[in-house]
């Protein structure tokens, strides 16, 4: 059992976080490997399996190495509280690579290391960065088509323990949250883990509270004196199936046309240059930058200048468009 010990500040400071880079872990975690894998994961993974492009592999690698879990600096240590998966991928690319090394030494050393952790801690940035695409691409290609559904669901289940809280005192709520979490009047959340055994003082953090749709029957824990600590755990409305995943039509060229669409996916990928731009879309460069004129006009991204270019990227609205308007999957092969 882990012992979080609260203060009077913990408990003001006590919030609820909703994550995409959570979702997709618990997502594409694979039984067999991780204990506790629940319906509507396996449900939904096997509606999208034949989307995941081969770019996801290394993601999928890792999250998949160990039965443990996923090394620390997988998860994100943000103030957001609705994060964008960018943001969280922009964190995972900034981790130190000693904080690698050592995240990574938790899962054994030599021959007892799990190869793609191994892989992960040797190669450095390059494989923080690989590891950062796959889960832009799987987000892309699968959960992104079910990902407003699923933050309608988290809201509402947020909602309904925030009115727990505010009725019978966040006590009660944090009670409420699994029966492997058990509150006592002394402060104290007891979590069940397993034979893991510990006590922590949340040090006037706080705690971190994920609700997650893919995680049914069992609770997450990460405590440690270095960093916030946080509670993955399953949303209270019952769901008997996964979100329906929408339509194939693309609601982002019904809204902008289908070339400014295209303009618009493929400045999401990353930055980049007018001339960039026109060499992705197998445009014109003065067809790009007139397509990118009225992309920014209308907000959905900024240009800067960077020396004798220019770089385009995505505005908060453009993003926001994107996540809400998915391209559709391309047919299987």
């Amino acid at each position: 059992m882990i012992a979080l010990k609260f203060g009077v500040a913990d408990l003001a400071k006590t919030r609820f976080v909703i994550s995409p880079l959570d979702h997709l872990m618990a997502g594409s975690a694979r039984r067999g490997v991780h204990q506790g894998i629940g319906s509507r994961s396996e449900r939904w993974w096997r509606d999208v399996r034949r989307h995941v492009p081969n770019r996801a592999g290394r993601f999928l690698d890792v999250v998949n190495a160990s039965a443990i879990g996923v090394p620390d600096f997988m998860v994100a240590d943000l103030d957001a509280v609705r994060r964008q998966l960018s943001e969280e991928l922009d964190a995972l690319l900034a981790v130190p690579q000693q904080a690698v090394e050592d995240d990574v030494a938790m899962f054994g050393r030599g021959a007892e290391l799990p190869t793609p952790l191994a892989r992960l801690r040797d190669d450095g940035i390059r494989g923080l960065r690989e590891v950062s695409d796959g889960a832009w691409a799987l987000f892309r290609s699968c959960l992104a088509p079910d990902w407003p559904d699923i933050r309608r669901a988290l809201e509402a289940d947020i909602a309904v323990r925030a009115r727990t809280a505010a009725r019978s005192g966040i006590g009660a709520m944090l009670d409420s949250l699994h029966p492997n979490a058990v509150w006592r009047d002394e402060g104290v959340l007891e979590c069940t883990l397993g034979e893991l055994e510990g006590s922590f003082e949340l040090g006037g953090r706080g705690l971190e509270l994920r609700p997650n749709y893919f995680v049914q029957q069992s609770i997450g824990l990460l405590a440690g004196p270095d960093r916030q600590s946080l509670l993955l755990h399953p949303i209270a409305s019952p769901a008997a199936e996964p979100p329906a995943r929408p339509p194939a039509a693309d609601g982002l060229a019904a809204v902008l046309g289908p070339a400014r669409a295209r303009v618009l996916r493929a400045v999401a990928g990353s930055p980049c240059s007018t001339t960039e731009l026109a060499r992705r879309l197998g445009v014109t460069p003065p067809s790009a930058s007139a397509h990118a004129t009225a992309l920014r006009g209308a907000g959905l991204i900024v240009t800067r200048r960077e020396g004798k270019q220019v770089r385009h990227t995505l505005t908060e609205v453009g993003h926001d468009l994107l996540l809400d308007n998915p391209a559709p999957p391309a047919p299987a092969a």
